[in-house]
């Protein structure tokens, strides 16, 4: 087996043409890398990782979705790369916060998951300006608000210069997805290795796929009959009152549409929002329960009901569902039945054959519910020569616990070493996990996405040869969701090759001499550079002639040559007898008007260039480093990462009150909907807008409604406070959607108070100067005691006689003076305005002058001498 030899590799990496090929593409630039699972796509970045090291990297990261993959990753880097196991680190939420600091500090290569690093370099924990190289592995995650996304943008503001490495099997199933992974990762180069290529082939498995469709017995469409009948009557309800639309089939979609329409009409005060939002609660519970008894079976329906029922003692609103008759009779029958899915003994039957050919096989299979892991791994166990056991989540819900990372690692290693020979998971298991000999892969149902297909798929025929049963029960939600997942599947890479045709991603590589003159091939007694190597493979593997053409594609070739030409279909008027006028006919157009219309064209192309000019300059915001002072209570929150995008300074600090600090005089609260809701029930609120309130100049309630227009308190309840926060206490409130539009308003509110504070001063710096800018000046100052005047029963300054200012600041200059009792306060007052006879005052003047005792006339001169002496000093 030829291995490739680098000095920060220790030997054993299997040298493979097309990973030297990306090997060599991923050094010229930031690539995203698109690899079958299986192929090896973790080699590569070892093999990047090495040449980066060599080159003087100060430290590389890689992140991975689950720590399960992290530690996974830091062992098998700790194997293959030439470094001290103690730089190469897992970074995950596991360590505390206070010891992250110093393993950042010591390691050169990190295994993290994207929050940690995140939240880390918000905080100013690490510094990402230290990264050379960032590789994101499973990077179709990096859409939207995920963490992934958001640590490619920090990034690349820290490092202009660094380089990418995303790599994933499936980058996305439609263009936006995929545009959005480039955008946030700033990689424009693209690296697609296919199975059928003539250098990935030989090393390509057999994978067969398998679709086992399965019919519902008489006996459960019996006990599903009923339930569909209640289903019906109440979509047929809520379609009479508006609510649904009217359509023959209801998805969960629709379900949730109408939520919004009831919460919606609750907000308008319709009364029959009310009974609309308990009707579509019971409906999307019962949508579930049909959906499980097709698909899963009754034993999971079963469990549903029970923790339906645990639930409702618990203060959830199931009750109401359990109650119903039809509901109160199937629990009824399923109490006292077994199984009638056919499912789980199809599931059986697959595992007893391929454990009965490969005694040593492993299996997995997939399921999207916990309760179907538990029931099935139950019934396999009563198998002899089976050995199951489950594979799920950290988190936990009720009853129903989930694995820490520690028990999810000790599981993998059973499966790995044939302790367990059939491992039943749900979705955790899906992405990157090495699982290097799975024989048999069974999807107990189709799942919606391409992505998740292709990861599940990918747990087989790694090394080895392999195959894949998906199980699809007839006229059910299986047959919808298995045939929209191969349309994705069957879209995506043509969806990259008309990515690379616009040009958005690019499959050009520029000049590659001397990206891999540091590597080396190792094939037997040959040591060969790799770029020898990979020219002879390609040499080795190039196909011949009479293959590069198939007769199937000069059959397709002639039939798109001689394919019969069409005329235009006819228009009505052609259709029409000539002497039949049309509608048409009868529509005068206004000749007199032409004019005019053009000339609103024009206008209306100045209005709407003009306002693309306002959107572009209100998105190109750039915060110029300013500074944003974010309580640490918002670390978690994407906020702070969305003002870091946009070229702020963001310190996690402890502020006393509100949220955000813009400036001396701009402080925000912010508040989600559902936290502003809280606030008002137990009257947090008003509270913390009068600390605001005192604590700011300029105060403001920033609202982030999340699209959700429902309440869970009356609406007036909800208006009446903000009417008295805004009307009476002066705060005025702002809505936005999310945490995105709120940065670019927090953004623009920072710009204009930065560019208040520069005019104001340069305004204090510049010199009056004299001509018509005195004069004006003059003018406005003349205005403005002119409306003192008018108005002189208002208290001000400038209006008070020279009493009145020298009694102010007789008052002032004492108040200065601390730990004054009220009897010595009220002697020196006696002498008021007269700050000079108070100091100059002997123990017999004070006493005749303010009526006081000998020992308070004492008291008061030790006062003014001792500060008398501190000023002097």
């Amino acid at each position: 087996m030829p291995t490739v030899q680098h000095p920060f590799l220790h030997d054993g990496v299997e040298a493979r043409a097309y990973q030297i090929r990306s090997l060599e593409r991923c050094l010229s630039a930031s690539t995203l890398m698109v690899m079958p699972t299986g192929f090896g796509k973790t080699a590569v970045e070892w093999m990047v990782m090495a040449e980066y090291l060599r080159k003087g990297a100060e430290k590389i990261i890689l992140i991975a979705p689950t720590t399960g993959l992290v530690d996974q990753q830091r062992s098998m880097a700790q194997q293959h790369l030439n470094l001290p196991n103690d730089q190469i680190i897992a970074y995950t939420g596991e360590t505390a916060p206070a010891k992250r600091k110093t393993l950042w500090e010591q390691a050169r290569v990190l295994m993290a998951t994207p929050q940690v690093i995140r939240n880390d370099a918000q905080s100013g924990t690490i510094d990402l300006r230290e990264v050379g190289l960032l590789i994101v592995d499973e990077a179709h995650h990096s859409t939207g608000n995920h963490a992934y996304a958001q640590v490619g943008k920090l990034f690349r503001r820290a490092r202009t210069d660094g380089r990418v490495l995303a790599a994933t099997a499936s980058p996305g199933s439609n263009s936006r997805h995929i545009e959005d992974v480039q955008r946030n990762l700033g990689v424009n180069q693209l690296d697609v290795s296919k199975r059928d290529e003539p250098l990935v082939k030989p090393f390509d498995v057999d994978m067969k796929i398998h679709e086992e469709f399965i019919d519902l017995p008489a006996a459960l469409r019996v006990l599903i009959t009923p339930l569909e009948d209640h289903f019906s009557s109440e979509v047929k309800h809520l379609q009479q009152l508006g609510f649904l639309a009217p359509k023959e089939h209801v998805s969960s979609g629709d379900i949730e549409k109408a939520q919004l329409r009831a919460s919606r009409a609750i907000q308008q005060r319709d009364v029959r929002g009310y009974d609309a939002a308990r009707r579509v609660a019971d409906l999307r519970r019962m949508h579930m329960l049909v959906n499980l008894l097709k698909t899963q079976g009754t034993d999971v329906a079963r469990s549903f009901l029970e923790r339906a029922e645990i639930e409702g003692r618990d203060g959830r609103k199931t009750n109401r569902l359990l109650a119903l008759p039809v509901i109160h009779e199937l629990r009824k029958s399923l109490s006292d039945i077994d199984e009638l899915h056919p499912k789980t003994s199809v599931v059986e039957r697959l595992v007893i054959q391929e454990i009965g050919r490969k005694p040593d096989g492993k299996i997995l299979v997939f399921t999207e519910f916990r309760d179907t892991v538990s029931n099935l791994v139950s019934r396999l166990s009563s198998i002899d020569g089976l050995k199951p056991d489950q594979f799920i989540g950290q988190s936990s819900r009720g009853t129903q616990k989930g694995m820490t990372q520690k028990q999810q690692l000790a599981q993998l290693k059973r499966f790995r070493e044939g302790e367990i020979n059939v491992l039943v998971a749900t979705s955790v298991g899906e992405e990157g996990l090495d699982v290097p000999a799975a024989d048999l892969v069974i999807l107990y149902e189709p799942v919606p996405s391409a992505i998740r297909a292709i990861q599940r798929r990918g747990r087989t025929a790694r090394q080895r040869a392999g195959s894949v049963h998906v199980l699809i029960t007839k006229e059910t939600r299986d047959v919808y969701i298995h045939s929209a997942s191969k349309h994705q599947e069957r879209n995506m890479h043509r969806l990259v090759d008309k990515l690379v045709r616009q040009k958005k991603l690019l499959n050009e590589y520029g000049d590659l001499t001397g990206l891999l003159d540091s590597f080396h091939v190792i094939d037997g007694e040959e040591t060969l550079p790799a770029v020898s190597f990979l020219h002879r493979e390609i040499q080795l593997h190039k196909p011949e002639k009479n293959e590069q053409l198939q007769p199937s594609d000069l059959l397709a070739k002639g039939s798109r040559k001689h394919k019969p030409r069409t005329a235009p279909p006819l228009t009505p008027k052609q259709r029409r007898p000539r002497e039949q006028m049309g509608l048409d006919s009868f529509i005068k157009t206004p000749e007199a008007n032409s004019e005019r219309i053009k000339i609103n064209e024009q206008t209306i192309s100045v209005v709407l260039n003009a306002a693309d000019e306002e959107i572009s300059a209100l998105s190109s915001v750039d915060g110029e480093g300013h500074e944003i002072l974010i309580d640490h209570r918002e670390m978690n929150s994407t906020l702070p990462s969305y003002l870091a995008s946009l070229g702020f300074k963001t310190r996690l600090t402890h502020l006393p009150h509100g949220d955000l600090r813009i400036s001396e005089r701009i402080l925000i609260e912010r508040k989600t909907a559902r936290d502003l809701l809280a606030s008002i029930k137990d009257g947090r609120l008003l509270s913390q807008c009068r600390s605001l309130r005192a604590s700011a100049s300029r105060p403001m309630l920033l609202i982030e409604t999340g699209g959700d227009t429902g309440y869970a308190l009356h609406p007036n309840a909800v208006l009446g406070a903000l009417a008295h926060i805004t009307l009476d206490m002066g705060i005025p409130v702002m809505m936005t959607k999310d945490a995105m539009e709120t940065a670019h308003f927090v953004a623009i509110a920072t710009q204009r108070e930065q560019d208040l504070l520069e005019e104001f001063h340069k305004m204090a710096n510049s010199e009056i100067q004299s001509g018509k800018e005195l004069k004006s000046i003059m003018d406005e100052a003349a205005k403005e005691i002119d409306l003192l005047l008018s108005e002189s029963k208002a208290p001000h300054p400038w209006l008070e006689s020279a009493e009145q200012q020298l009694r102010r600041c007789y008052e002032h200059a004492l108040s200065q003076m601390g730990d004054v009792s009220p009897e010595e306060r009220e002697t020196m007052n006696a002498f008021s305005p007269n700050i000079g006879a108070l100091f100059t005052a002997t123990e017999e003047v004070l006493v005749k002058q303010s009526g006081c005792t000998k020992e308070v006339a004492q008291r008061v001169l030790d006062l003014l001498k001792e500060g008398a002496r501190i000023k002097s000093q």
